[in-house]
This record gives C-alpha cells, sequence and structure tokens, in this order.
C-alpha cells in the first residue's frame, strides 16, 4: 500500500457522505483469512485484507488440514495445486482425535481426508488464487483498534507509512488464536492449555521404519517409557501401492509427520 493510498484512505474517513473505504475488513491473511477473501470475492465482494507480516512466515506453523476442508478445496477448484505442494491429499485409514483413535479401515470408503502440505505454502497458492480473483493482502499492515457506529466499523490501522483509519461495514477477524480483533469485541476465550506438547518435524526416514498399515513409525531407542506414552505417527512419502481416490476420483500416494 503507497503512502498516496494511505492518504486516500485518510480522506475518505474524513467525508462522512463518502460511505464505507470497503464491505469487508479482513484481520489476518493467514489461511483463514485468505480463504474468506477468496470466497468474498466469489461472491461479488472484494475485501480488504490486513497482515501485520510484512511476508508469509517460513516458521514452520501447521503441517495440513483435516476434514471436510479437503473436498470443499476440491469443490472450489483449488485441490489440484495445492496438492501439487502436499505430500499426501485424500482419505486416511484412521486418525488420532486426542486420545482417541479413530480406526476406518472396516469402513467402505474412509470419510476422513487429509491435505499435508506446509501453512507457509497453503498461504502462498491461496494469496495467488484471491490475486487471479482482483484481491490483495496489504502485508505489514496491523489492526491497532477499532470502533463501531450504527452505520460501520471505524479500523485504526498502522502500516509501513504511518497509521490510517478504514470504515466498513463488517469487520471480520481472522488474527488467530490471540486475536486482536476479539479481545477488543470483548468476546471472551475461556479454557485451559493442555499440559501434552506436540512438535512438528519435516525428515527423511528409511522406508523400513514406517509401518506401512497404520503409517507409524519404529524410531530405534524411542520405545515408550514405563510412566509416559508416546507415539509417533507420520504421514510419509512411500513406494506406490493400490490406488485410493480422492473426493473426485483421482489417484493420490504419499503421507506427513507428527509425534508426540
Amino acid at each position: 500500500m503507497t503512502g498516496n493510498e494511505v492518504a486516500s484512505s485518510r480522506s475518505i474517513h474524513g467525508a462522512a457522505a463518502a460511505g464505507p473505504d470497503a464491505d469487508v475488513v479482513i484481520a489476518g491473511g493467514g489461511p483463514a483469512g485468505l480463504m474468506l477473501a477468496i470466497e468474498l470475492c466469489l461472491g461479488g465482494v472484494t475485501p480488504v485484507v490486513l497482515e501485520r507480516l510484512g511476508e508469509i512466515s517460513v516458521i514452520p506453523k501447521g503441517n495440513g488440514l483435516v476434514g471436510q476442508i479437503v473436498p470443499v478445496l476440491d469443490y472450489r477448484g483449488l485441490l489440484d495445486r495445492l496438492s501439487a505442494g502436499a505430500t499426501y491429499a485424500g482419505p486416511v485409514p484412521g486418525f488420532a482425535f486426542g486420545p482417541l483413535q479413530l480406526d476406518f479401515s472396516r469402513l467402505a470408503s474412509s470419510p476422513l481426508h487429509v491435505l499435508a502440505i506446509p501453512q507457509r505454502r497453503l498461504e502462498q497458492i491461496l494469496a495467488e488464487r484471491l490475486a487471479e480473483l482482483g484481491g490483495t493482502v496489504r502485508r505489514g499492515h496491523e489492526l491497532t483498534g477499532f470502533s463501531q457506529d450504527d452505520d460501520a466499523v471505524t479500523i485504526s490501522v498502522t502500516g509501513p507509512d504511518g497509521g490510517y483509519q478504514l470504515r466498513a461495514a463488517y469487520l471480520a477477524g481472522c488474527d488467530g488464536a490471540h486475536s486482536q480483533v476479539r479481545k477488543l469485541a470483548g468476546i471472551g476465550f475461556p479454557g485451559i492449555t493442555s499440559s501434552e506438547v506436540y512438535r512438528i518435524g519435516r525428515v527423511t526416514v528409511p522406508a523400513a521404519m514406517i509401518i506401512r498399515r497404520t503409517g507409524e513409525v519404529e524410531v530405534p531407542g524411542a520405545a515408550p517409557a514405563a510412566t509416559r506414552s508416546r507415539r509417533w505417527r507420520a504421514w510419509t512419502r512411500r513406494p506406490p501401492r493400490t490406488p485410493t481416490s480422492s473426493p473426485r476420483g483421482r489417484t493420490r500416494a504419499a503421507r506427513t509427520s507428527t509425534a508426540r
């Protein structure tokens, strides 16, 4: 966003009769914010997306998507390009839901689909799709406050060229677990922090260490201790096998890694 654009935002805000600068402002340019922006563009609304980071983070975060979002991405025509950057896309025979081991092997087909893709790559592809639809992300622009009246929401933003304000009919908070929008809106987030620690790693292991039936990895020296359970589950690249179908019948091959 240039200095002229910032000045334009300020001048529009100063003219009350001019109305909102945007129908929707989205705080947060991660996967949730980008997907919402794409859906709005498909519906004929071009939102303003604010992202406090100047560029997509290279720090490993999420390592994939699980559940109905995978078929939804297929319906939106995004699964092909996302699968190109993934180690696996398709149904899985089982899944660990907390301490509960879900086994789908006895079903005719697994209802649970997985897309194993690093979050940074997911964000890159979603941002590319948003650009194709005419949308943009204002990177390095952070929401710092907002107020609401009967007509719109006034949003205070800090960007590379200083502070400015935007008026929008709606403000969507897609700014993560420590959401500034949620806090400023006074929306509680009750609960407790789990004592369990999850670590994500991208590693290469010999094929002989992978249990084909379950996808688990046998790691020498990592046997469960007497007082503590330790599971190792990996979705890893593996040799060709009997094809399995994705939501539209395409063949996928491979798998990703989580460990506890």
